[in-house]
């Protein structure tokens, strides 16, 4: 799913959270009571898009989506990863 369908069905609102660069790394929406909804990336998707856009191994690519991505508080909005990497 890419961010141009999640508007199209009325799921994308201006106070979700994305992280630059992995638009096509997005599998939806996640719900969570009480809260706003957010986005939903692969890690699996990121792990090889930074493999084969930035040259590095799969487990460079691991720590820097650990530390960098899994590891940033960006607020309520913050994405979440869904852990698919096998």
């Amino acid at each position: 799913m890419n961010l141009q369908e999640l508007e199209d069905n009325g799921l994308l609102n201006n106070e979700m959270i994305k992280w630059d660069g992995f638009d096509d790394c997005i599998l939806g929406v996640g719900s969570r009571c009480g809260m706003q909804d957010i986005l939903v990336y692969s890690r699996q998707k990121i792990a090889y898009k930074l493999r084969d856009r930035d040259e590095m191994t799969l487990e460079e690519a691991i720590e820097y989506i650990d530390f960098n991505i899994v590891g940033a508080f960006v607020g309520e909005g913050t994405p979440m990863i869904l852990e698919d990497f096998i």
